[in-house]
């Protein structure tokens, strides 16, 4: 079974910044995406992979799937479904959320601070 490839912060990093970007998917369920995302990203939730991913994804582009921690499973569920449909170049940022801000990148929030 062919898999992908885990990467993480800084390399995720270069790699949105080369010339050859690749699409930064968000595995959460929407919900989640709307609450909290790396800016840039787009939401295709692992449950909604194969209703989804074919109309928004070319299979021969660079994806990079992430989703909310190094503990979430939704980014390599996500990956190994993309993988499985025939995406060839697929990765999975593999600390999420948490590890881009952790790494000091900027995390886009539209989440309303209540009782604050």
């Amino acid at each position: 079974m062919k898999k992908f490839e885990t990467i993480d912060a800084d390399t995720l990093r270069e790699r949105l910044a080369g010339d050859d970007r690749p699409v930064l998917v968000n595995a959460l369920a929407r919900e989640a995406f709307d609450d909290e995302r790396i800016p840039g990203s787009i939401s295709i939730p692992a449950a909604d992979a194969l209703r989804l991913a074919g109309d928004v994804l070319a299979k021969d582009q660079p994806v990079v799937v992430y989703c909310a921690s190094r503990s979430c499973t939704a980014s390599p569920t996500l990956a190994q479904k993309l993988v499985d449909l025939g995406f060839t170049d697929v990765s999975d940022f593999d600390g999420g959320l948490e590890a881009w801000e952790r790494a000091g990148h900027r995390v886009q929030r539209t989440r309303v601070a209540v009782g604050v």
